[in-house]
């Protein structure tokens, strides 16, 4: 399997991306067209409504710029305004993303494994992959109710400081790290520097051992493993995750247990070669 072998290659940080870098300084990109995504970038939380004057403090500029975007996005049926005149996300943006979803067929051959490991870790399981410098959830099975943080299909997550980031980075070769990190830096300035020593380690942990552990760094009352499943034929980088509550589970049953024990579902995973390469 592409780039995977049998072991595949501060405290609760919430640093958001500077949602002005980098591409509005290439000249050769479309400004309006990057100003209307960054427009629907906004919205990051299940909830969010957000004012004219909101989106416009955000992206740092003018409220007839952001009036004009807007009506165009509510044409579009990306955005609706609601019933006391604030914009959200409209159910348009999920007709596009159908097609991302409806090629990755191989979801659902690892929800059952996903499910058992999830059941037997009293957690979570999720499948990830890049989305530039973040990782974006494609899949979760387990237990949603009472758990503290639920991975849902589409919810995005750092790279720098997540398990399940440094688990992605663990499958790339050395000049994909590089461009990688770099398009990390220009996202979360200062990030790669700041948690160089725990990617080294997490990288290094997913080479030798199959998975890499962080407690608590993203969220505190969370114990977070992750394993590198592989690379897709059309070459999206996988892995496997497993978060579960602090209360629920002992540091030394992480380390000894239950992180060996995903390392071998990432296995068994590559055995039944899902992704058909």
């Amino acid at each position: 399997m592409n780039g995977v072998s049998s072991k595949p290659a501060d405290n609760h940080d919430k640093q958001q991306p500077d949602p002005n870098r980098p591409a509005e300084k290439d000249s050769s990109l479309s400004s309006t067209l990057i100003r209307g995504m960054k427009i629907l970038g906004c919205f990051r939380d299940a909830e969010e409504a957000l004012t004219n004057t909101q989106i416009a403090k955000r992206l740092d500029i003018n409220k007839a710029t952001v009036s004009r975007l807007c009506k165009t996005l509510i044409s579009l049926r990306y955005i609706r305004r609601d019933p006391k005149g604030s914009f959200r996300l409209a159910p348009g943006i999920l007709a596009l993303s159908y097609p991302v979803f409806s090629s990755m067929k191989w979801r659902q051959q690892a929800v059952g494994l996903m499910s058992e490991f999830a059941d037997f870790a009293k957690g979570n399981a999720s499948l990830a992959v890049f989305n530039g410098p973040e990782a974006v959830y494609i899949q979760t099975a387990g237990d949603i109710s009472n758990f503290p943080h639920v991975p849902e299909t589409g919810m995005t997550i750092p790279v720098p400081q997540t398990a399940t980031g440094r688990s992605l980075l663990s499958m790339l070769s050395e000049p994909e790290l590089a461009l990688k990190y770099q398009e990390i830096e220009n996202h979360f300035p200062g990030s790669i520097e700041r948690f160089s020593t725990r990617i080294d380690a997490a990288i290094m942990s997913c080479r030798e051992n199959g998975y890499c552990i962080s407690f608590g760094e993203w969220r505190e009352n969370i114990y977070a493993i992750s394993a590198p499943v592989g690379r897709t034929a059309d070459g999206l980088e996988v892995t496997i995750s497993c978060g579960i509550p602090s209360y629920r589970a002992r540091k030394e049953e992480v380390e000894n247990d239950l992180a060996p024990r995903l390392a071998s579902v990432a296995e068994n995973l590559r055995l039944f070669n899902i992704f058909g390469n």
